[in-house]
C-alpha cells in the first residue's frame, strides 16, 4: 500500500465503505430533473414518484453541512 493510503488494512477500508452505505440508507436527497419534485429516498433504482422519470439527481444527505 502507498504511504497516502488512509487505512492500515483492507478490513478498515471495508468498514469505512459499510459505514457510508449505512449513512446512505434512506438518506439520499433526490431531485427530479423532469418535474422538479424533491424528496429523500434510498440508493435503489430511484424513479420520480410524481412523474415517473428516471432523470433523478441523487445527493447523499451526509454530504450536507449540519449548520
Amino acid at each position: 500500500m502507498s504511504d497516502s493510503f488512509p487505512f492500515q488494512n483492507s478490513s478498515q477500508l471495508r468498514e469505512w465503505h459499510q459505514g457510508i452505505q449505512m449513512a446512505n440508507r434512506n438518506n439520499i436527497f433526490c431531485h427530479c430533473r423532469s418535474c422538479g419534485y424533491e424528496w429523500v429516498d434510498s440508493l435503489s433504482d430511484i424513479v420520480c414518484n410524481r412523474c415517473g422519470s428516471k432523470e433523478v439527481e441523487k445527493i447523499s444527505c451526509w454530504q450536507f453541512p449540519d449548520d
